[in-house]
């Protein structure tokens, strides 16, 4: 692919020429991404299409294979456009493309825009999918300094990941006096399972953290842990509640859960009766 007649093709008046520029994108060099992103923000939305769709389907080329040769480019090349020179909503397309294939070595740069009100979703959504501890070394080292709002999404992205080393963190943000923060650190202690089983006021917030730690303590084969978090929900007001812990119950496949799980079959809700009696079953 010429680099001029590309440029042309995807800024062409024509849609057919548009749209096979844009499918042939991923012949296209790095090094044109900026003049890319220039037409990206095109008055002429047929134009602004076609440049998007050539970044995505760019971005699309390398990442299946983190060892393709011009990988390490397009990452830089993205990370360019994501700056705040660019308009916001090719800022936001690059960041999203970046959450595919970026590593560990581009962590710095995408958690510096965990700060600006703008980006921040996008770069803390970029950083959950980046597999590995430094990625969620730096969301955790944003914490401190993140604003108030934005705590509980920290808070949430962390537990996403199930991250050991962030169970002090939350711990200790369970005692903010903003509900908010608060709750979101519940419910990450709870699914990353790693402390005694979250308090909370009584409630939905309770019994979503109850579950959550439970699954997590039967990830770590605590059965004895997971039998009693289970049973405490049974008697939950809410059905959904109670079908989960049947359900979480069943799994165990003991005698001790069956008994548990018994008295549920002739429960007055009929959803809750239907799940104790399949459960009941699929434990014969």
């Amino acid at each position: 692919m010429q680099n001029m007649n590309f440029l042309v093709e995807l800024n062409s008046p024509n849609a057919d020429v548009r749209f096979s520029a844009w499918r042939a994108a991923g012949d296209m060099p790095p090094a044109l991404i900026p003049e890319v992103g220039k037409l990206a923000g095109s008055t002429n939305p047929g134009i602004a299409k076609a440049a998007n769709e050539a970044l995505t389907t760019l971005a699309h080329s390398v990442g299946k294979d983190t060892a393709a040769p011009k990988r390490a480019a397009v990452v830089k090349g993205l990370l360019g456009l994501t700056a705040a020179s660019w308009p916001l909503t090719l800022r936001v397309l690059a960041m999203r493309l970046l959450s595919g294939i970026a590593g560990d070595g581009d962590v710095a740069p995408i958690a510096q825009q965990l700060g600006e009100p703008q980006m921040r979703e996008e770069a803390i959504y970029c950083l959950e999918r980046i597999p590995g501890d430094v990625s969620m070394k730096a969301v955790q080292a944003a914490y401190a300094s993140a604003a108030e709002e934005f705590k509980p999404r920290i808070l949430a992205a962390l537990g996403h990941r199930r991250v050991a080393d962030a169970a002090g963190l939350c711990a200790e943000a369970m005692k903010s006096p903003n509900k908010e923060i608060a709750t979101a650190a519940v419910k990450a202690a709870a699914r990353i399972g790693r402390a005694p089983v979250p308090q909370i006021a009584e409630g939905p917030e309770k019994a979503d953290a109850t579950l959550r730690f439970a699954e997590a303590q039967a990830r770590q084969g605590n059965a004895g842990e997971v039998m009693r978090l289970y049973k405490s929900l049974l008697e939950d007001p809410a059905p959904h509640v109670q079908c989960a812990a049947v359900i979480g119950l069943s799994k165990l496949r003991t005698a001790e859960a069956a008994a548990a799980i018994l008295p549920k079959v002739k429960s007055p809700n009929q959803t809750v009766r239907i799940t104790a009696q399949k459960a009941w079953k699929s434990m014969a």
